[in-house]
């Protein structure tokens, strides 16, 4: 069965497809995330955000050809989601774009296997890294590569009979004879990628003193078509959990580097260890950047030039770019971070980037203006307002409007772009139905605080499931893990990034809760359910869904609309989605959602909300300022700032760029966010 099969067969209601899907896209996922979100715990979430989201969605994929496209494009959303509602954005270009290779020459490395590889033709070098590094079939490559199997077959056949005489005649150029010896078995190079991360990892150890309290906890290799070959070191402090730690403590070092060991991602905590050392100043700070990065580049100051600095958390970071028109190019050069004591904290190497092509002519920034001014539309809606996001003193629930241009991006020649923030075949769906929520009986609700108290609420059997961790999370919220008691780990030898979250993932139930309020935040299952004996029907779920959110937010019901979904005849669960607003007026990004097994009445996932009903009852939901007046407010501070900014429209290896115009405003240079409906306030990002 190929995957566009497995597809069908889930949106059929097969949940063991389902979970073969992901099974096979997860490891891929969890390195999107984790690029974005930069920390393992939030990677972690985001990946199970995620696959809630695509088990919800998934029968309105229309084309199920392109499921690994529209699951990453929600991983994506996720993150970009998550670190806006949980205020750690990390403040560069690296939030809105995937982390891309260093452009480094290739040293005569010619006894490894992937050196060999790389001397292959490119197409060979392709399809081979496809079919045996990604797991793909000849069909997917095939679709992939737009080329008929035949030809991929043929590709790979002479990649292969390349392969197997530059393995074992390391000498020969490429193109010559081949040799009569045996080739190169899978198996061999299997072994030679593990012998490759060893060489690597020992590298690792020459570059960075590793303190003697610290163990390995992730050593992993992976290839990419763009990045190459990366390999991800992770050393944690003997006896502390590297994902759920409290934040700053000195507990972790990682290191990525690339398939020639260069340094390409360097992370330590340091609050520990710089704890009673003296503050540098800010030219200090500066030299100590530049000497860490001329220690692993030499050369790296002549290409690229100091753009801009940043305070950030107990450090500043450091940019130093390529420029083109006297503009920098995104995820070029490096960044470095300082923490006040002048201990570097993290390195990020991007490199020396294609020179992109410079426009004859611009189109003149009043003219878009004009175009902006006279088209703008604003949705009335309700958002909460983050400090740390937003450029705000008031935080708190605001009745605001969006400007729909704010994700608009314009080529410098005129041509509009917009940035697509829904996922893949949306476009196509019929407008949702929302059905009143009947009003909710009133019941007792005690406060959730402890594993116990969750364990009451969920039904968690505590002879089948042990309590793993519960621990205070950085964003004020506590967390907690149960696994099954039967559940066998993974070999101890394995320190994959893949066996790191198995390890924490398989037959495990999740929860969060604030207990400060005392209410369950989300909850998830990641186990396959022994079915029960029931078979109850959708209205019999929601009867479930309904009683058990009068426990979880008491006084909610008031404030929520039931999304209009058919009963899911071929499934063993039903799935249910809440909007929630006030008047007519809805939070964009604050839905509950939650599965209910129909076989057990068990919850299966509850995501909830991150504001309760006393903030909506206190907020106004009727606008003093109407939308002209409200785009006029926005029109008159609008500005257009020119940039280069990454283009994806193309497959190739190196970054390309296009010269575009964003909206900011006139005074601050920062992007409009919001407007507030009562004052008229123009509220605006905090980033730059």
């Amino acid at each position: 069965m190929n995957r566009s099969d497995r597809v069908r067969e889930a949106q059929a209601g097969n949940h063991a497809a389902f979970l073969a899907l992901i099974e096979e896209q997860q490891d891929r996922l969890r390195r999107i995330a984790y690029y974005y979100v930069r920390q393992d715990m939030d990677a972690e979430d985001v990946v199970h955000e995620a696959i809630y989201k695509a088990l919800v969605g998934l029968p309105k994929l229309k084309q199920p050809q392109f499921f690994a496209t529209w699951l990453t494009r929600i991983v994506i959303n996720c993150a970009l989601t998550t670190l806006d509602k949980r205020q750690r954005l990390v403040p560069d270009d690296s939030r809105w774009a995937e982390r891309q290779p260093a452009l480094a020459a290739d040293p005569d490395d010619r006894l490894d296997l992937r050196s060999a590889v790389r001397q292959l033709e490119p197409k060979q070098r392709q399809v081979i890294a496809f079919k045996y590094w990604h797991d793909m079939t000849i069909e997917e490559i095939a679709v992939l590569l737009r080329k008929p199997t035949g030809t991929v077959k043929t590709i790979l056949h002479r990649g292969l009979k390349e392969l197997r005489k530059r393995y074992d005649n390391p000498d020969e150029p490429a193109g010559s004879n081949p040799s009569p010896a045996a080739g190169a078995s899978e198996l061999s190079a299997e072994e030679a990628l593990q012998h490759r991360l060893a060489e690597l990892k020992l590298r690792t150890e020459e570059l960075f003193d590793i303190p003697e309290a610290y163990e390995l906890t992730i050593a992993d290799y992976h290839e990419d078509k763009r990045e190459g070959g990366r390999a991800m070191f992770v050393w944690t402090k003997a006896g502390e959990d590297p994902v759920w730690s409290k934040p700053g403590k000195d507990s972790g070092l990682s290191v990525e580097l690339n398939d020639q060991g260069d340094l390409i991602e360097y992370t330590i905590d340091v609050e520990e260890a710089a704890g009673d050392l003296p503050e540098l100043s800010a030219e200090q700070l500066r030299l100590r950047a530049e000497k860490f990065a001329l220690d692993h580049y030499p050369g790296a100051l002549k290409p690229f030039s100091p753009t801009r600095t940043k305070s950030a958390d107990s450090g500043t970071l450091f940019f130093y770019e390529q420029e083109v028109m006297g503009l920098p190019l995104p995820m070029s050069g490096f960044r470095v971070k300082v923490h006040r004591s002048g201990i570097v904290s993290d390195f990020r190497y991007f490199g020396r980037q294609t020179k992109p092509k410079v426009l004859e002519s611009i189109v003149p920034k009043e003219q878009l203006l004009s175009q902006i001014a006279d088209s703008a539309k604003l949705d009335l809606r309700l958002d909460f307002l983050h400090k740390s996001v937003d450029d705000t003193e008031k935080e708190g629930l605001r009745l605001v409007y969006e400007p729909s241009s704010r994700w608009m991006h314009f080529r410098a020649d005129g041509t509009e772009e917009v940035r697509e923030a829904a996922d893949e075949g949306t476009e196509s769906e019929e407008p949702a139905v929302w059905l009143p929520v009947p009003e909710l009986p009133a019941v007792e609700a005690p406060a959730v605080r402890t594993a116990q108290d969750v364990q009451e609420l969920l039904g968690i059997d505590p002879e089948r499931y042990e309590l793993l961790r519960e621990v205070e999370m950085d964003d004020c919220m506590t967390g907690m893990v149960w696994r099954r008691r039967d559940w066998q780990p993974v070999a101890a030898e394995d320190r994959s990034l893949d066996a790191f979250f198995r390890q924490r993932t398989e037959e495990t139930l999740k929860a969060k809760i604030d207990p400060v309020s005392g209410k369950l935040v989300s909850f998830i299952r990641f186990e396959e359910e022994i079915p029960g004996e029931q078979r109850l029907t959708r209205d019999a779920c929601l009867d479930i869904a309904l009683g058990f959110l009068a426990r979880m937010q008491p006084g909610l019901a008031p404030f929520l609309q039931l999304r209009q979904q058919e009963e899911a005849s071929d499934s063993d669960r039903e799935h249910f989605d809440f909007r929630i607003g006030k008047q007519g007026v809805w939070l964009e990004l604050e839905h509950i959602r939650l599965s209910v097994n129909k076989t057990s009445g068990r919850i299966g996932h509850v995501t909830g909300p991150s504001v309760d009903p006393a903030q909506l009852q206190a907020v106004e939901a009727a606008p003093l300022i109407d939308e002209p007046e409200a785009r006029r407010i926005y029109a008159e501070a609008l500005d257009l700032k020119l940039g280069w900014e990454i283009d994806y429209s193309g497959n190739g290896k190196r970054r390309r760029y296009a010269l575009k115009y964003r909206l900011v405003h006139k005074e601050k240079g920062r992007e409009i966010r919001w407007i507030d409906a009562r004052t008229g306030e123009l509220i605006c990002s905090r980033l730059e």
